[in-house]
């Protein structure tokens, strides 16, 4: 198997994976969606709201927070305490969560978890724990998606210059390790589902697009790193179990 790299910046990447098939970049679009573990605010002691929201929906906004924290410096054990205390007149950030370790804090300052109008006051504590999505969306740490790499061949270029593509665009297309954008894949879908005899769509069966983002629990690097290690300690289970 062989992966080149497309596109990447701080939060999301784009790889081009040849000499795979469906069951192995689906096995690593679950991993990265709903079993890389994380930690997220599992409980919230209220001890003060005078606030708009009542406490249940608070609660539910603070767990929605993603924390950043280093991959494997955590385990099943570990508890983290946030504490918060504003009063109003004021916007409440997730900036403004004071956590017990300098090491886990939000991926992003300006998250906004209520406004207070003056006199109104909102005092709380909440422990962040370890947990994946399959337990609760609020553990899941990216998103990533995969499709084939698809070439087409133009039997009617006048069709597919009615939907404002330029059969030359295709041609450029076909001839890239990539095959074809998404965009020139969509119209050309859309040229097919009218006339079937105007473009035949060609797709490579081991050779994939893969996108994998972060929602800045952990950075990219570490994302990957954590489903390849999810997989590795599954299929080590499973060779187990298999005696």
């Amino acid at each position: 198997m062989k992966v080149e790299l497309i596109e990447k910046d701080e939060e999301s990447a784009t790889f081009l994976v040849k000499g795979a098939n469906t069951g192995l970049m689906n096995a690593f679009r679950r991993a990265i969606i709903s079993e890389v573990p994380t930690l997220a605010i599992h409980e919230v002691y209220f001890f003060e709201n005078s606030s708009p929201l009542w406490d249940e929906f608070i609660a539910h906004r603070l767990g929605l927070i993603p924390l950043k924290a280093e991959y494997g410096t955590y385990d099943e054990n570990t508890e983290v305490s946030f504490t918060l205390d504003v009063s109003g007149p004021a916007t409440v950030y997730s900036g403004q969560l004071v956590s017990s370790d300098s090491s886990v804090k939000p991926a992003d300052d300006k998250i906004i978890i209520v406004k207070l109008m003056d006199g109104q006051k909102l005092r709380l504590e909440a422990k962040a724990r370890m947990g994946n999505a399959r337990m609760h969306a609020k553990w899941q740490a990216g998103l990533a998606s995969y499709r084939y790499v698809y070439r087409a061949e133009v039997k009617d270029p006048e069709a597919v210059k009615k939907e404002g593509l330029d059969p030359k665009q295709v041609e450029k297309e076909n001839k890239s390790s990539m095959g074809l954008s998404d965009a020139t894949l969509n119209v050309l879908k859309d040229v097919e589902e009218l006339n079937p005899d105007a473009v035949e769509l060609k797709r490579n069966k081991d050779q994939f697009i893969f996108y994998v983002e972060t929602y800045g629990n952990m950075t990219l690097p570490e994302l990957i790193r954590a489903a390849t290690d999810v997989l590795s300690r599954e299929l080590e289970e499973l060779a187990k179990v298999i005696g």
